[in-house]
């Protein structure tokens, strides 16, 4: 049986059809206080319970605070996966029988970071392929474009362009040169249709992996910018690992070409996998061998990409001011 709490409300059918044409909708209040309290309560034990990974995903900037995989160690944040509407709500939007958890994301920007997040697309990033997978962005703070709200190019999503996987930190590793660069979208903001949004606590946005999205760094002195990404996966989609895709350090049982399955991608609905329970009661940390390679990996690609700089020149980004709304 499935154990998720029901939405406020069902989606309507104009909501689910902008999801669909514009590449990412925002759900106004569509947490309920609850909720919000597991959210934040998860983001402030990994703020101060890094991971090794975390840390090295932080090390570029002082008050840019990132981190993935929190549920494998924060129970608060895995009772939030297991029980909260999010899947729900992912499911109709993906317009899937099946829903799985991919993983999450912590974002912190404490005030006056200046750390933009550079336009790209999640699935870039990603080694899973299809077209049922909808990532949640959800804000514990109050959000505008000042304080680093997200940015989406409506309807990119739908371009045929594929684009280099472009980290906060530029991880070197997973930029794939048969992808195509970027286009420097703030540098002639008048040829994109931007859209962003002032949010609340409670709000979410939810987006298809491939729409463009970035922000500007936290420019305010006073309001910090706290924030949960989880990520759904729907019926299509296929395990598709790579040596330019985010390796999983975690235990799975998923095969390459084939669904994701195992205990590191739990089934939420319709129902939950025993055996995907089962597995989160072991302990369990990101292999360190798996750990260490990536690193090795990331600091030999690094070394590549400086014997490239003209090349390397091209994936920067134009984020110098913040523009008009």
């Amino acid at each position: 049986m499935p154990f998720v709490a029901q939405p406020r409300r069902a989606l309507t059918a104009e909501e689910i059809r902008t999801y669909q044409e514009d590449g990412v909708i925002m759900l106004k209040q569509a947490m309920d206080p609850n909720w919000m309290a597991m959210v934040e309560a998860g983001i402030e034990e990994a703020r101060h319970n890094s991971s090794v990974l975390g840390r090295f995903m932080s090390r570029k900037v002082e008050g840019y605070q990132m981190d993935i995989f929190l549920w494998k160690r924060i129970d608060i944040l895995r009772d939030l996966i297991y029980y909260s509407p999010c899947a729900e709500l992912a499911r109709q939007l993906m317009k899937s029988e099946e829903v799985r958890f991919f993983y999450d994301q912590m974002f912190v920007k404490e005030p006056g970071t200046d750390a933009p997040t550079p336009w790209h697309q999640d699935l870039s990033f990603w080694p899973i392929r299809g077209e049922q997978i909808c990532s949640f962005w959800i804000p514990c703070d109050p959000v505008n474009r000042e304080n680093s709200g997200l940015l989406y190019v409506k309807g990119s999503h739908r371009w045929p362009q594929r684009f280099k996987a472009i980290s906060p930190d530029y991880v070197a590793s997973i930029i794939d040169d048969d992808m195509e660069d970027i286009p420097d979208i703030n540098a002639n903001p008048g040829q994109y249709d931007l859209i962003d949004w002032d949010m609340e606590p409670g709000d979410i946005l939810a987006f298809h992996p491939l729409t463009l999205h970035g922000s500007y760094g936290n420019a305010s002195r006073k309001r910090r910018r706290r924030a949960l990404a989880l990520r759904w996966t729907g019926d299509d989609v296929i395990y598709a690992p790579s040596s330019k895709r985010m390796p999983i350090h975690y235990r799975h049982a998923s095969v390459e070409g084939g669904p994701l399955r195992g205990g590191a991608f739990p089934r939420i609905l319709p129902a939950p996998d025993p055996a995907e329970r089962a597995a989160r009661l072991q302990p369990e940390r990101a292999r360190f061998g798996k750990l260490a390679a990536s690193a090795m990996g990331n600091a030999v690609a690094a070394a590549r990409q400086t014997f490239k700089r003209p090349r390397t020149e091209q994936l920067k980004q134009t984020w110098t001011t913040q523009g008009e709304k």
